[in-house]
């Protein structure tokens, strides 16, 4: 058409087409309109003025919906502090799922209904094994999304940061591979620490109170020099017949 008068949501009706089934009242949804004024360009010889107008149409007795919006994806993972609520410092769901408030979420309350439950990775997961460590309240934690979903989250790692430190002091301790618990609502911990500096390679274990250990069947301990035992108050071995 050369009409500008046709733009979306007006409705006309088109006669004489050869092919009658398209004579009938239709319903524009789109246009582009295109003028071209040929005399005003260097080297043109002033032809007449143009209009076009390109008109995406359907039929009248229709009703238009436009093309759904593309679901909002996220690009890369984001940092996030685990939040629960007050006094709190453990709090997750029977699956092991934790809450976050995201650093750009400056309305967010920081209690236990900062987010949804987002999943937690672990070093390994399977039907009641496993490894299994909680992310404490008050953590840094790294949360990506399964193929950028906003609606699956899912927290990648931990990090420490200045106020939330690494065990042991490094530098100094870099030779040190540890795993340190944190007593819930103490000071206190439980610990397993490989020290691999050279000549004084150690194996360290610390229980914060009791220790036990279950051996179904026969135990072998192998001391090449010297062994050391010592306790503080009672002991007691109890020897089945044989």
């Amino acid at each position: 058409s050369n009409s500008p008068k046709l733009w979306p949501g007006k409705q006309f009706t088109l006669t004489g087409h050869p092919s009658l089934t398209l004579n009938r009242e239709w319903q524009v949804t789109g246009s582009v309109l295109k003028g071209e004024q040929p005399q005003a360009q260097h080297g043109h010889r002033g032809e007449g003025t143009t209009l076009s107008n390109r008109l995406d149409v359907i039929p009248a007795d229709r009703t238009w919906r436009s093309f759904p919006l593309p679901k909002p994806s996220v690009d890369g993972p984001q940092s996030a502090i685990v939040t629960g609520p007050a006094g709190e410092e453990i709090f997750c769901d029977e699956h092991g799922r934790v809450r976050v408030r995201f650093h750009w979420d400056r309305y967010c309350p920081g209690n236990e209904d900062s987010s949804c439950w987002i999943r937690v990775s672990q070093a390994w997961a399977g039907a009641g094994f496993g490894n299994l460590a909680i992310p404490r309240v008050g953590q840094e934690v790294i949360v990506d999304f399964l193929n950028g979903d906003p609606d699956q989250p899912i927290i990648m790692g931990r990090t420490y940061h200045q106020d939330n430190r690494s065990p042991g002091s490094l530098p100094g301790t870099k030779t040190q591979m540890t795993i340190r618990s944190k007593t819930y609502k103490g000071d206190g911990f439980n610990e397993l620490r490989f020290e691999d500096a050279t000549d004084n390679e150690q194996v360290y274990i610390h229980a914060q109170k009791n220790m036990d250990t279950e051996v179904l069947n026969n135990r072998t301990t192998d001391v090449k020099v010297d062994h050391t035992e010592t306790i503080g108050n009672n002991q007691k071995i109890t020897v089945g017949l044989g």
